[in-house]
């Protein structure tokens, strides 16, 4: 089937000749002739190419040509299988081509040899006289991966090797077993390797020992480890078969090399064919804004006017709609005329410290609910579907007759260079780029422009594709009976409230998407390119706004923003989105802005780890001067924006000041030239974000052991008082009780309200505890519980550790520490990430359920105490956790069993079994006793978790930095900007906590928004609800669904 490259019968056509000139003449005069003869080239071009006479040929210099190609012999098991891991490939039925598979890293030399040893062997003996086909093309792979052999730093004896197997009749592999083509560990370790066996700290040395052993006796047995003494957990005894089948496997392979390079090294090694290396040719690759484009001048003398006026009306003027039907006021059904009052119970409280706040959140879902009982919505009677056909075939007609005109006016004169090739083919795509916005990078790499009445026609043409696209949308809803999708469908009027030819990139926008831009979404965009601020106060720049879920904020108006934003090279447009949502929004754009519409879009990203220096800053700030020129468009997030500002600040710290300085000129560039839109507004300016970049060396917190020891004083305080909050303030807090007494109770406060009861409880309690005098107590509580209560009271009174206590047990209580942790829910605001390869072990902030926030943690030390406290206490301490501390405390202690009888006290003593009520009667090394009665019992013991806390967490995690670099949502919104900022989300509920520089403006048209929300949470079917069982399975699930 494949020719030997060893044949030294050559083809005359190529005899003597490099470039064959002949074989080109040939072809072009065959192409010319036979397909295509209108494809000629010039006169002087064909008779040059077909003169006879001799061209001079290039000739590629030699770099050298070695006839001598006998290599160093290497073995097998000292060089390529000396060591590391192999992934052997079978290669013995697989085909040799392509070329490029062998190329791949994962089909290196080590990996393949032995199945290519395997495929010669087969070649030789089961095909024998029946190959020579196979034999040639095998020959062929060999030559070309010694070809390759430099690049591939492949060593070309073992390729002899193979050779020599191939073509000596003397060496047959027979009775030779090739070992499974499998994945190969650390292939240097053909025996029992005992330090490679990791066994859990909770086991003895004599446990270790035993284990070690039977492992030991295994192995000489050829069996698995089944743990006889049941020591081993199921993870480890697993991790140890899989060792000594690994072990075994490099043993059977180490066997077969030693076996092969027997064989082979007693017959002659084959040698290759005289391998020459030339210089390659050097060529100039054109760039395409320097090739030469032929340019054409347009004219508008064949359009036809009646054509022209009816385009230059749909593309040039509003649109009034297309069916006369009659309209009427309708009332909605679903809507609750009387003001909710029963929301807003706590307001009625004159002494409420939130009052004024709740008022002004009343006052303002009064207007919005007036808004919306105001609001009167209109039908109109909708069209049939035979009238619906009708209207769509008429678009289509118009649009065929309208590009028939469009087309002819821009070939009629150029028919030939149209025909020939030598211009791009008229069709759609290459037609509306020509539309948009005029610039200098794009008219430079045109063939022509169209010409006024050119657009307007191509104009025209695109409004009817919009709308012959509509008319297809609504017979669908409608053949598929989804009438309520119909009528909304046919209820949107395109182009009602802006003209397309002041907008063609939103025109063009609703072509490549396949929609229909609805009103309320262009008011939105117009408001927020140039907002309509009705206001004296003329600092009021930077506005965010709200719409409502699901109205197309991210699918429809952000494109809308970024690309009308990015049409002038006067602002470079960022989009700034939630880290979580960033791939989404990625692909989303790059879809819709990518095509017709030729915006780049291209994300921005850093970190803290990534070290830049002045060449990267140089590059970074060169790609953004780029994209301001060719209207790109950055997509970033709020940490990598805050994240470059403060590294700026860090390297100026280091004294690396040619970075920094390098860093500030593009943070300058930046204010000036930028344009931010945000998305999801509410959460990116939220109060409560803020990076933080820690300076310095690591410090133990302040306090050491004292903070953290009084933070479990207060929260076995709050255990006690639980119960009593639970039942004051019962729809404020969640409560449920713990089925063990040791263990802490699920508790979590839903609101301020029961906060200051609980402190105070807290407070008199923890006073009471530490036997202060009865005169002073006044003093601490009143300092403890007044955060305007002067450090100076208490100063000459007490010694610096009480003061110490004093200032820990206030930032829990009088500042919000405790409430802040206390609102959290575990599992969905926080928790210990459980992931083997985070290596800490101190709570972190979840995004969702069980979602945890990378590269996060929680900035005030106590936050971080408090979490990591109630994250043991809520799930309770693993077998691991459980065996150090019961280690520590036999191995350690000096009084283990005054400790031990701390906890059992801590137990209800019904549910203590006999045999471990007493330290001494306590075995570590009984394996039942630890999983059947030790283990269980303390499991969730807060005294337990508070021992693993305090020697195996706290001391090597709960530290803090001397400094930091702080930076907030506050410093994405300088007043020190050029460009104004806009944004918008689904709710205004923090729209009294926005930066100085921004204000919440909404649209008079969407301020009933909050009060359409509400009205759809109060509605009946709301006030039900249904629950799965426990063992639920998946398919009533969907039942139910």
């Amino acid at each position: 089937m494949y020719p030997s490259l060893m044949s030294n019968e050559t083809p005359k056509l190529f005899e003597g000749k490099i470039y064959n000139e002949m074989l080109l003449k040939k072809l072009y005069c065959d192409y010319r002739d036979s397909y295509n003869p209108t494809a000629r080239l010039s006169t002087e071009l064909e008779a040059d190419i077909l003169d006879t006479g001799s061209p001079t040929l290039y000739h590629p210099a030699s770099e050298y040509c070695s006839h001598i190609t006998s290599y160093s012999a290497v073995r097998l098991v000292d060089d390529l299988y000396n060591n590391g891991d192999v992934d052997l490939r079978d290669f013995s039925k697989q085909h040799w081509l392509p070329l490029s598979q062998w190329l791949a890293v994962e089909n290196n030399l080590k990996n393949v040899w032995i199945g290519l040893l395997k495929m010669a062997d087969h070649l030789k003996t089961e095909a024998a006289g029946n190959n020579t086909d196979d034999i040639e093309q095998f020959e062929c792979l060999l030559d070309f991966l010694h070809y390759i052999s430099d690049k591939c730093k492949i060593k070309p004896f073992y390729l002899q090797m193979l050779k020599a197997v191939l073509n000596v009749p003397t060496v047959f592999l027979i009775s030779v077993t090739f070992p499974p083509f499998i994945f190969y560990q650390n292939i240097e370790e053909t025996c029992l390797v005992k330090e490679h066996i990791q066994l859990g700290r909770c086991l003895t040395s004599r446990e270790k020992n035993k284990i070690l052993e039977e492992v030991e006796t295994c192995w000489w047995r050829n069996q698995e480890y089944t743990d006889v003494n049941e020591l081993a957990t199921f993870s480890e005894k697993t991790e140890i078969n899989k060792l000594l089948k690994s072990w075994r496997s490099n043993q059977i392979l180490r066997s077969f090399l030693e076996v092969v390079q027997r064989l082979i090294s007693s017959v002659p090694i084959e040698q290759f064919n005289t391998k020459a290396s030339y210089n390659p040719q050097q060529f100039a690759r054109e760039l395409s804004k320097d090739h030469y484009q032929i340019q054409i001048k347009l004219t508008d003398k064949s359009i036809n006017p009646t054509f022209l006026q009816n385009a230059e009306q749909k593309f040039h003027h509003f649109n009034s709609g297309h069916f006369n039907k009659s309209t009427k006021s309708v009332q909605t059904t679903d809507r609750q005329n009387a003001f909710p009052q029963e929301i807003f119970p706590s307001i009625t409280n004159q002494h409420n410290p939130l009052n004024e706040i709740a008022n002004y959140f009343k006052n303002q879902l009064f207007e919005s609910w007036n808004k919306l009982l105001a609001d009167r919505e209109y039908e109109k009677e909708d069209p049939s579907i035979k009238e619906i056909i009708q209207l769509l075939d008429s678009f289509r007609e118009e649009s065929i007759m309208f590009w028939n005109e469009l087309f002819n006016s821009i070939t009629l004169s150029n028919e030939q260079l149209f025909d020939t090739g030598l211009l791009l083919r008229i069709t759609p795509t290459t037609l509306i780029p020509l539309l948009q916005e005029k610039n200098l990078y794009l008219e430079k790499s045109l063939s022509f422009l169209l010409t006024k009445d050119q657009c307007t026609i191509l104009g025209g043409i695109i409004v009817n594709w919009t709308l012959e696209q509509q008319m297809e949308r609504t017979l669908h809803f409608a053949i598929h009976e989804k009438w309520e999708d119909f009528k909304k469908e046919i209820s949107h009027i395109p182009h009602s409230n802006w003209k397309p030819s002041e907008h063609i990139s939103w025109l063009i926008l609703e072509l490549e998407m396949n929609i229909t831009i609805r009103e309320i979404q262009i008011k939105v965009a117009q408001h927020m390119i140039e907002p309509n601020i009705k206001t004296d106060d003329s600092t009021v720049r930077n506005i965010v706004m709200q719409m409502n879920m699901g109205e197309g904020k991210t699918s429809v108006i952000l494109p809308m923003l970024a690309v009308y934003l990015s049409s002038s090279n006067s602002s470079l447009v960022r989009i700034i989105v939630l880290k979580s949502l960033f791939p989404t929004n990625y692909q989303s754009l790059r879809y819709k802005l990518g095509g017709l519409l030729n915006r780049r879009i291209f994300p921005f990203a850093c970190r803290r780890d990534m070290n830049f220096n002045n060449q990267q800053i140089k590059q970074i700030f060169e790609r953004f001067e780029q994209g301001l020129r060719n209207y790109d468009i950055i997509l970033t997030s709020p940490e990598d924006i805050l994240s470059f500002d403060l590294l700026t600040i860090d390297k100026c710290r280091r004294n690396e000041f040619d970075v920094g300085c390098s860093m500030l000129t593009v943070q300058r560039w930046l204010k000036k030239y930028v344009r931010d839109v945000l998305d999801e507004s509410d959460e990116i300016l939220h109060v409560k974000y803020q990076l933080i970049y820690t300076v310095g060396g690591q410090q133990q917190v302040d306090g050491g052991a004292e903070r953290w020891k009084t933070i479990q004083i207060i929260l076995k305080l709050v255990k006690k008082h639980a119960e009593d909050i639970s039942k004051c303030f019962n729809e404020n807090v969640c409560y449920k009780p713990s089925e063990r007494k040791s263990a802490f109770p699920q508790f979590r406060l839903q609101s301020h309200e029961p906060f200051p009861l609980l402190c105070e409880k807290i407070a008199n309690d923890w006073i009471d505890s530490r036997n202060y005098r009865y005169t002073d107590k006044p003093i601490i509580l009143s300092f403890i519980l007044e955060t305007n209560s002067s450090i100076e009271y208490v100063v000459n009174k007490f010694s610096r550790l009480d003061i110490e206590l004093f200032l820990i047990v206030r930032g829990l209580l009088s500042s919000e520490v405790l409430l802040v942790a206390f609102k959290k829910r575990y599992r969905v605001n926080y928790g210990v990430n459980p992931k083997p390869s985070f290596n800490r072990l101190m709570a972190v902030p979840f995004r969702a359920k069980d979602v945890v926030a990378d590269r996060t943690e929680f900035g005030h030390p106590d936050v971080a105490l408090v979490l990591t406290q109630l994250s043991y206490y809520y799930s309770g301490l693993n077998d691991e956790q459980l065996s150090q501390c019961f280690n520590r405390l036999n191995e350690e202690e000096t009084d283990p069993t005054s400790i031990y009888d701390q906890w059992i006290l801590y137990e209800n003593e019904n549910n203590i079994p006999t045999s471990i009520k007493q330290w001494n009667g306590v075995n570590l090394e009984d394996y039942q006793q630890r999983i059947n009665f030790l283990f269980p019992i303390f499991r969730y013991n807060m005294l337990v978790s508070n021992y693993c806390l305090d020697y195996f967490v706290f001391p090597r995690e709960a530290k803090q930095f001397p400094y930091k670099l702080v930076s907030s949502a506050w410093d994405l919104s300088s007043s020190l900007r050029s460009k104004i900022i806009t944004g918008f989300s689904g709710t205004n509920d923090t729209q009294l906590l926005l930066p100085v520089h921004i204000r919440q403006y909404d649209l008079p048209e969407l301020q009933k928004t909050d009060a359409i929300v509400v009205n759809n949470l109060l509605q009946p079917e709301n006030e039900n609800y249904q629950f799965l069982l426990i063992n639920e399975t998946s398919e009533n699930i969907l039942n139910q669904i």
